[in-house]
């Protein structure tokens, strides 16, 4: 576990760079399976993933060797030094690397996969790029090639043992229903752990935000046990111990330690694991911090933004209802931005502040100070007195590394030149891959996106045109629900665009919408469309489990 968990900590930030590069390369601005060849089919991107799976061949193949080795010695109960143990399985895996045996290498995936039927079966399950495939095609031909693979696998490393192969499925079975308990007491400790500490009526946008993660987890632990269950149950099973004949084993002396592994060898080595890891740690950090184009890939979730912030229940475009919207688990928060008299920029929706301020003035002829200063929460209600309206630095000071921004720019084509400011004000926030600009106006949009390219961009339109569906710096079609139908959103989405849906607070226009696959609802009450969309889509068993612990 820890020599996968190390790996795979040092190859993330890779992956993370090789899906920049590719995608950039490749004229995407996003990924999904309607563009997945073009993507797969870049020289970068092939490249990307050669190298990922000669790096992820190591740590297996490190990991098969030294699991064979350490299961060996401990059914015959021969004491062995680890650094001894370390250094005949580092050693193993550079011969095989070095002399280029590609069949040990194969070999080695096929165990794997032989190895690991519940984490297929969870997988196939609950992974999102999988029931995606399943909801594109047929649950029954993605089962049944993934029985076929794995038969084809068992027969492989069992060809010589075919008695083995009724065991082999057997102890998969008894595991599966170990792990399947397994996770439904874990799933059951979540449930409640979300209905304690979370107000009721965000209690199931929370489970919703920490039921994917929760997945990501149990399915690394699955890997995990599986892979060193079945090398110990191997191991002890059977007689001739045949997943070990290659490896020399019993020419290793378990007594002696290389001279390799001296004392400032050691030090040395794990000086540089130790950098190494923190190096990573930190690059991760940062994808998590200001996050990548990998949020980019899009299956077939709809994602949820809250509108000016949580505006149903907080007045629109202040910090509060930005901190609202995150309370309430919304994926993106929608929020207008506005210039005032000295190009300084607020959020704000209307040009006059009338509605929301009661003074009757536009905000373009009023300096910043001034317009920052005004109430804008007491024409909500008297209890959000004094809520200001904020500037864009504090906006995205509230929601950095928090959430992602939706911001609709109220710009025309004569504010063009103010773009540049914007953008450097996002660059300052490292927010590129947080923010999504829309607007009616298209000029802005593109001026954005030639000053820095990773920036989402989306044109609130009122119909779809060739120009628009062909233009490269628009990765977004912003659009009223009502005119929203499914010819438009295969239009949109066959040209690698996403389409947003606003302003959407109704059951029966939230299950429409989701029927005809859009990527993003824009709604004044984010928790309800959340819950919503989770009654629709999520798994019977567990939509049913959490009403019985939350009532």
């Amino acid at each position: 576990m820890i020599v996968f968990s190390i790996g795979f900590l040092l190859i993330l930030p890779i992956i993370n760079l090789g899906f920049e590069i590719s995608l950039s390369t490749s004229g995407l601005s996003y990924l999904s399976l309607s563009n997945f060849i073009k993507f797969v089919f870049n020289p970068l991107t092939i490249f990307f993933i050669v190298m990922i799976f000669i790096l992820l061949s190591v740590v297996l193949v490190f990991e098969d060797v030294f699991l064979k080795r350490f299961f060996y010695f401990r059914s015959q109960r021969i004491p062995i030094k680890r650094a001894n143990l370390v250094y005949f399985s580092i050693k193993s895996t550079v011969e095989i690397f070095k002399k280029r045996r590609l069949k040990s290498i194969l070999y080695v995936w096929i165990v794997l996969y032989a190895f690991n039927l519940p984490f297929i079966v969870f997988n196939i399950r609950y992974h999102s790029l999988l029931r995606y495939l399943i909801s594109e095609t047929s649950s029954f031909i993605l089962w049944s090639f993934a029985s076929i693979i794995y038969v084809i696998a068992m027969i492989l490393i069992q060809r010589r043992y075919k008695g083995s192969v009724l065991k082999h499925i057997g102890w998969n079975v008894l595991q599966g229903a170990f792990f399947l308990i397994l996770y439904i007491t874990s799933l059951i400790f979540l449930l409640i752990l979300v209905s304690f500490l979370v107000p009721r009526e965000y209690a199931i946008p929370a489970f919703i935000s920490s039921f994917d993660r929760f997945n990501s987890v149990f399915s690394l632990i699955l890997f995990v046990l599986s892979t060193l269950f079945h090398y110990a149950w191997y191991t002890l099973t059977t007689t001739k111990a045949f997943l070990l004949k290659n490896d020399d084993i019993l020419n290793i002396n378990p007594k002696v330690t290389p001279s390799y592994f001296s004392r400032s060898t050691k030090v040395a080595f794990s000086i540089l694991l130790c950098s190494m890891i923190a190096l990573n740690s930190y690059l991760i950090f940062n994808i998590t911090r200001h996050g990548s184009l990998l949020q980019n890939i899009t299956l077939n979730q709809v994602q949820v933004t809250s509108h000016r912030g949580y505006s149903a229940r907080y007045p629109e475009n202040t910090l509060v209802a930005i901190e609202g919207a995150i309370e309430a688990f919304a994926d993106v928060v929608e929020m207008d931005v506005r210039v005032t008299q000295d190009n300084q920029f607020v959020i704000l929706h209307d040009d006059n502040l009338i509605r929301t301020t009661g003074i009757n003035a536009s905000v373009t002829r009023l300096p910043f100070d001034v317009v920052t200063s005004l109430d804008a929460g007491q024409w909500f209600s008297m209890e959000f007195s004094g809520e200001k309206i904020p500037s864009l630095m504090q906006a995205l000071e509230t929601t950095k590394g928090r959430i992602n921004v939706n911001l609709d720019l109220k710009l025309t084509a004569r504010q063009v030149h103010l773009i540049p400011d914007l953008v450097a004000i996002i660059d300052q926030y490292d927010m590129q891959y947080q923010v999504i600009l829309t607007s009616t106006c298209l000029p802005c949009l593109e001026k954005a996106k030639e000053i820095n390219p990773n920036i989402q961009t989306g044109l609130i339109t009122y119909r779809i045109n060739p120009s628009l569906l062909n233009n490269p710096l628009i990765d977004y079609v912003s659009m009223r629900s009502t005119f929203v139908t499914q010819q438009i959103v295969l239009q949109v989405q066959s040209s690698n665009k996403k389409i947003l849906v606003w302003t959407v607070n109704s059951r029966s226009e939230v299950e429409r919408l989701s029927n005809l696959g859009v990527n993003n609802i824009i709604t004044s009450r984010p928790d309800y469309v959340k819950q919503v969309l989770f009654e629709l889509n999520a798994d019977r068993f567990i939509v049913h489990l959490f009403r019985i612990i939350l009532n």
